[in-house]
């Protein structure tokens, strides 16, 4: 199956399949869309239900590790612990 690697509206890239015209990540931005759901629905929502709290993370289907590295970024500006398997 061919995979391309396309660039999304947010200047953010994202693989594409044209035989199922499918995509990982939105066409119209793959971070926009990982940090509205991941980030902001996810790690914020229970962060702030728990704070100073260790988080632990299961991530089923690590796709291109851009939840990964977004939570990564996050933890370091936000100083929460967090234990992430993909």
């Amino acid at each position: 199956m061919k995979r391309e690697i396309i660039k999304t509206a947010d200047g953010s890239v994202t693989i594409h399949l044209p035989e199922w015209n499918e995509q990982y990540h939105s066409k119209h931005g793959a971070i926009s869309e990982a940090i509205h759901v991941f980030i902001d629905a996810g790690l914020h929502y229970y962060a702030e239900k728990h704070p100073n709290q260790a988080i632990s993370i299961l991530e089923i289907g690590f796709g291109t590790g851009l939840n990964a590295l977004l939570t990564l970024l996050e933890s370091e500006k936000r100083d929460i612990k967090i234990n992430y398997t993909g």
